[in-house]
Formats: structure tokens, C-alpha cells, sequence
């Protein structure tokens, strides 16, 4: 499981890590209150978007709306 305090609401984006990505991915965010499921991508879901960095890590820039459609 990969657990996200919650995404970055001013771009739609959540960060997901590189080295976390596998290729069954469940997605919980623990500190946000709208987004209560669980998530589940796959490693081509999340490796279509582009690479950056959160300031230490190279992680998927992914959108907002795999997870709310």
C-alpha cells in the first residue's frame, strides 16, 4: 500500500513515488477527508505521467482525476 497525506489540490496532482510504483499499486491518502477510498492503479496507469521531483526523490506526477475520475 502506498499511503499519501493528500494531493497537491492547487495543480490536481498527486506525487507518488518512483521506487514505491509496483505493478499492482493500492493508493490510500491518510490526511485527507475527501478521498476516504482506497485506490488501486496499475505501474502503466502511473508511468504515463511525467517524472519530478518532491524535493528529494524523483516521483509520478499523477492526475488528480486517475482517483476521481
Amino acid at each position: 500500500m502506498i499511503e499519501i497525506w493528500q494531493p497537491r489540490y492547487h495543480d490536481r496532482m498527486v506525487l507518488i513515488a518512483k521506487y514505491k510504483v509496483q505493478d499492482k499499486n493500492i493508493i490510500k491518502f491518510t490526511k485527507d477527508k475527501r478521498l476516504t477510498d482506497e485506490y488501486h492503479l496499475t505501474r502503466q496507469q502511473i508511468e504515463k505521467y511525467p517524472l519530478e521531483s518532491n524535493g528529494s526523490i524523483p516521483c509520478y506526477a499523477v492526475s488528480l482525476s486517475e482517483f476521481v475520475g
